[in-house]
């Protein structure tokens, strides 16, 4: 079945500049910038003299991209142009190589193309355009889009008309910039289903798949929506725009500006951090803090989530809550299971958004609520979901942490997670600031049931405190070092906990296994001698997540187990706890802050283990930032 939902992370820049300047160092540094979201490949096209000069790499653009190599591989003639585009990948059709590279070219070289998405009928376009003619130099589906405009010119006068032409033939998804060179100061631009955002100066148009690299120039910027396009010309020194959609016709909209939010150039930046991940990781209890800033109130015990001001009636009447997501976001979501049926008498179903999609639904549309959560608010499986949602009838409601993206304008109402820009590919702020909403909801939901006042404010005094006690954790880094060093040589390892800390391990193991490429399991401890226990032994070490709850005592069992198969363990507790017996046979301890109400444990734990992964990591030599074969988000299904 074809779908909008096949959808590739890559980063895609184009700028437009009403006076000729050096644009090609602008390029690289938004293609630096834009690195998270692919680096198998880069490359840029840009107009000199009326001619498309192409420089393409293998690998990652802050490693590949020189401007006087590419000066030099180009013949440019003239450095200062007007028009320019760029493109980093994160390969799906066809190998990371150079000619799979972007940008892409037609037959004639007149054309070049970047392109973000998939392309669902390209084989049958390539086929097409192959059998009158065309000459295909990549495995892409991408470079479909440049033929087809190609061909279309044949037929319509204008570039544009053939531009709007070509994309109208495509199905699927896609952000597209696009230059002509008959057409200089010209950019050519268009989305479904992928990001494009243009940035308004007043010299100079900057498309690009994130906002991020808009910062650099301004914080005034036009969203494109779906089957939206664009032509962004300068003409004698004046920008010139115009936005059109082509849903059923095409037909001239008109768009006002809007100011980025909830991002900054220093996010940009390491400051100081030897990579993005530790500089994240220590940004967590101003994350939290940020997400709490002016959504609660202490004097009613209550969350305020502006959000939700116009569904108080339908919160009431929830019975059941499904929340939909990927990866990192859906264990928020196992998270948020845990804490919101402790605090309300509500069913919580956790789906991944892929396996939702082709399920049947059998809850009732009236007392139900959709959750859909996303870092990046463009994951492609929970746009897909989401839609058959809507499609169901369903109430939405989304956790997202980017303004404007799909998730965010699409569901009927939502929280912002306030976690800033994150360009660790292995998510850690986002994690917590999804969390931290999700505290934020169940004490909403909570108070309009049986929640008495004093234990809302209870709840709202401990998540005020999470800050502060999360920077004792941290205090903790040098110490957490030394252990992932003490088990360098450990060949297999398994994240366990009970109740509200199986999530917990569950995104512990999936940061160790993206971190790391070593494959780790994660279960409830109580599933320990149901199986997993065969694989202990000398080799093995048990990550145990277990403070001093009200099933403390019975965690401590499943230590004694594992020591008498000969494994190793590793247990993250809190300071109430560092003196008992049992936990002083482990052969490593990490010891968190003993906090309030046990509910909140799961926002300091994920800290050390964040560390932990990281630092056994760095001691394999991996790139922490870079994880091989992953992108920031959106994966092809």
């Amino acid at each position: 079945m074809k779908t909008l939902s096949e959808v590739n992370m890559c980063g895609i820049v184009g700028i437009i500049s009403k006076e000729p300047q050096e644009l090609v160092p602008n390029i690289i540094t938004a293609l630096n910038n834009l690195e998270y979201r692919g680096y198998d490949s880069a490359g840029l096209s840009f107009l000199d003299t009326s001619t498309v000069k192409t420089f393409k790499c293998l690998g990652a653009p802050s490693d590949n991209l020189e401007k006087g190599e590419i000066y030099a591989k180009t013949a440019i003639t003239n450095k200062k142009i007007t028009t320019a585009i760029g493109h980093t990948r994160w390969a799906t059709h066809g190998k990371p190589s150079i000619k799979n590279a972007h940008p892409h070219l037609d037959c004639t070289g007149r054309i070049a193309i970047v392109h973000n998405g998939t392309i669902l009928n390209f084989e049958e376009l390539k086929s097409s355009l192959q059998k009158i003619g065309h000459t295909f130099k990549s495995d892409t589906d991408s470079e479909v889009i440049a033929h087809s405009i190609e061909e279309a010119l044949k037929h319509e006068k204008k570039f544009e008309d053939a531009f709007l032409h070509a994309i109208k033939m495509l199905e699927g998804s896609f952000g597209i910039v696009a230059i002509d060179k008959k057409n200089p100061g010209t950019l050519y631009v268009a989305k479904n289903g992928s990001p494009i955002n243009i940035g308004i100066t007043d010299t100079m148009f900057i498309v690009a798949s994130s906002v991020n690299v808009l910062l650099h120039y301004t914080k005034h910027y036009i969203p494109l929506s779906d089957k939206e396009c664009a032509i962004l010309s300068t003409n004698k020194g004046i920008l010139h725009q115009e936005i059109l959609q082509f849903k059923d016709k095409i037909q001239p909209t008109s768009k006002q500006p809007k100011l980025i939010k909830g991002a900054s150039v220093e996010d940009m930046s390491k400051e100081g951090f030897e990579s993005f991940m530790l500089k994240e990781i220590y940004e967590q209890p101003k994350t939290v803090q940020a997400t709490l800033l002016g959504r609660y109130n202490k004097k009613t015990g209550n969350a305020v989530l502006g959000g939700l001001t116009d569904h108080e009636k339908c919160l009431k009447q929830l019975i059941n809550i499904i929340t939909i997501s990927c990866g990192t976001a859906n264990n928020a979501g196992k998270a948020g299971k845990g804490i919101i049926e402790n605090l309300t008498d509500i069913n919580v179903r956790n789906e991944i958004a892929s396996e939702f999609r082709y399920q049947k639904h059998n809850f009732k549309q009236h007392n139900s609520l959709i959750v859909v959560i996303s870092q990046s608010g463009e994951t492609a499986d929970t746009i897909g979901a989401l839609k058959v949602a809507q499609k169901e009838r369903y109430k939405t409601f989304g956790i997202v942490n980017v303004v404007g993206s799909a998730v965010s304008t699409e569901t009927d109402t939502g929280e912002f997670t306030r976690a800033g820009t994150e360009i660790g590919v292995a998510s850690t702020k986002a994690f917590v600031a999804q969390l931290t909403v999700l505290y934020l909801f169940a004490l909403k939901l909570a108070r309009m049931r049986d929640m008495e006042k004093d234990e809302g404010k209870h709840l709202i005094s401990t998540l005020e405190n999470i800050p502060k006690h999360m920077q004792k954790v941290l205090i903790l880094d040098k110490e957490i070092k030394k252990i992932a060093h003490k088990f360098k040589n450990i060949k297999n390892i398994s994240f366990l906990g009970r109740g509200i800390h199986v999530p917990i391990a569950d995104e512990a193991a999936l940061k160790f296994k993206e971190l790391t490429y070593i494959e780790c399991g994660s279960y409830p401890l109580g599933e320990l001698k149901h199986g997993p226990i065969a694989i202990v032994d000398k080799d093995h070490l048990s990550v145990i997540i277990m403070p001093k709850d009200d099933q403390f005592a019975l965690s401590k069992n499943s230590i004694e187990q594992i020591r008498s198969k000969g494994g190793k363990v590793l247990i993250i507790t809190d300071k109430s706890a560092e003196k008992d017996p049992v936990i002083q046979k482990a052969d490593a301890t990490i010891i968190i802050p003993t906090i309030k109400q046990n509910i909140c444990y799961p926002l300091l734990e994920i800290i050390p283990l964040q560390l932990f992964a990281y630092h056994f990591a760095q001691q394999l030599g991996m790139n922490v930032d870079k994880p091989r074969n992953l992108a920031k988000s959106v994966t092809v299904e």
